[in-house]
């Protein structure tokens, strides 16, 4: 009997919960493996897959944790879900449109005079 395995990488935006897990896990990337056994036809292989782990890092240790594949790909579409509804964030330095005018102040550009060193281009 032939059995292969894949690793693959899944990476969660926000905390998320899976069935048998005591508590919701954090944000992150996470390693799945998925393990398949190999059931042999005339003219073709198939595999059937047999077990799906996520590896978990914690304090000092590392857990493979058996998890359904469909509650994973649940978990992921809400991740999806949930990060395709906040708002895109502005980078720092540019003001938010949605502000009121008055708070928001005046945006203008800085110009620096330096004393010409005499070197450089």
């Amino acid at each position: 009997m032939t059995v292969r395995s894949t690793r693959s990488s899944v990476t969660f935006g926000a905390p998320f919960s899976l069935p048998g897990f005591d508590h919701p896990l954090p944000a992150g990337s996470y390693m799945v493996d998925t393990e398949e056994e190999a059931i042999e036809g005339n003219v073709r292989t198939v595999f059937h897959r047999v077990a799906t782990t996520l590896i978990v890092l914690t304090t000092g240790r590392v857990e493979h944790r058996t998890v359904d594949p469909k509650d994973l790909e649940a978990a992921l579409q809400q991740d999806r879900e949930a990060a395709a509804t906040l708002p895109e964030k502005l980078p720092p330095d540019v003001p938010d449109p949605a502000m009121p005018l008055p708070s928001r102040g005046r945006w203008v550009p800085l110009w620096v005079r330096v004393p010409w060193s005499g070197r450089g281009v």
